[in-house]
This record gives C-alpha cells, structure tokens and sequence, in this order.
C-alpha cells in the first residue's frame, strides 16, 4: 500500500512537470510547418515559371507578327525563326530553356468559307509535339478572322520540374505548362518567303 502512494504521488509529479512540453508540441507541428514553407515556395515558382512561359510565348508571336516576310529563301526564313526563338529563350532565364518548346505557324482563312481555315506555313522549335503542317486544317474560334485574312497562331508547353515533388502533394503532377495564343499581322499576313504575296499554297 504505502508503494502504491508513493506511485501515485510520482504520478501526480510528473503530470503537474510541463518541461519539455514546448519541444513535443513543435516536434508535432513542425512537419505540417515544413511542408507549408515548401507548398509555398513551389507555389511561388509554378506562378512565376507560368507568367515567364506566357510572355514568352506572346513575345514570339509578336516577333513574327510584325514582319512582311520572313526571308528571302525558306533557308532564310527558317534562320530567322531560329533566331527569334533563340532571344525568346532568354526570357526564361533563370529556367532552363531547354523546356521550352513552341510552334508558330501562320493559319488563313479562305475568302469564301470562314470556317475553312488551313495552315501556310509552321515552324517547330525543340519538338514542340503536333504542330500542324503546311495545308493542313486548323480550327480557329468562330468570328476570330474575317474572310480572306490570317493570324499568326502561337502553340507552347513548358515542363515544370517542382523541385520538392516528393514531398509537396500535388505540384508532382503539375507537369506541362501549356499555352496558345492567337496574333494579329501588322501587314495583311507574314510571308514565310518574300514576294508570296500571301498566297495560299493549298
């Protein structure tokens, strides 16, 4: 009996002793903490990736927007898109460009049939997958050209590598970063080679 007080008053000790208390409560919260900070550093780079990825895109279809012509040659004409995606990579850093894959290509609409809309010219950089082909149809969103007219169509994907996927839920699966945009020729259309005079090869 007098073993089982002293048990009881040990007991009775070390529920009132709140010493230690402070680093069993973080060791329990600090985990949900982590992956808070990481959530919001992941977060932080897919939004920045994502507008870096969307300028760039935009800023190629601009570049080929304003030309007349491309090139003199369709050697030419394929420099100069080369190059412009060479500045266009640029525009990622600090990401690696590598990831950055785009298909420009011009698509017209015939002067009879708005909903007849085939592709002129397309340039692939970096394997940028199912870019349509010279001649082939394209469906662009209703009342987007007029009859007879062209724009200059911009496809790209980015591959967003997070870099704590293992441990943030969800941006794993992030994967591809995708966007199109749509631009307006300053001139009537962009000649892949001078002097087509925006003539439709199909």
């Amino acid at each position: 009996m007098r073993s089982f007080g002293k048990f009881l008053r040990i007991a009775k000790k070390l529920r009132d002793d709140v010493r230690g208390a402070a680093a069993v409560e973080f060791a329990i919260v600090a985990p949900l903490l982590m992956l808070i900070l990481l959530a919001i550093i992941e977060g932080g780079r897919a939004i920045n990736i994502d507008r870096q990825f969307t300028s760039a895109a935009n800023t190629a279809g601009d570049l080929v927007a304003r030309e007349e012509y491309l090139g003199t040659s369709s050697t030419f004409a394929t420099d100069n898109l080369r190059d412009m995606m060479k500045s266009i990579n640029h525009l990622m850093a600090p990401y690696d460009p590598a990831e950055l894959k785009m298909g420009v290509f011009s698509v017209q609409v015939s002067p009879d049939d708005e909903d007849e809309t085939k592709v002129v010219w397309s340039y692939n950089h970096n394997d940028m997958p199912n870019v349509p082909t010279k001649c082939q149809a394209y469906a662009l969103p209703a009342h987007l050209v007029p009859k007879g007219g062209s724009v200059i169509v911009v496809e790209g994907q980015y591959k967003f590598t997070p870099l704590f996927g293992d441990y943030v839920p969800g941006f794993g699966s992030l994967g591809e970063l995708k966007e199109k945009s749509f631009h307006n020729p300053r001139n009537s259309c962009v000649d892949y080679v001078k002097g087509t005079n925006c003539l439709n090869p199909c």
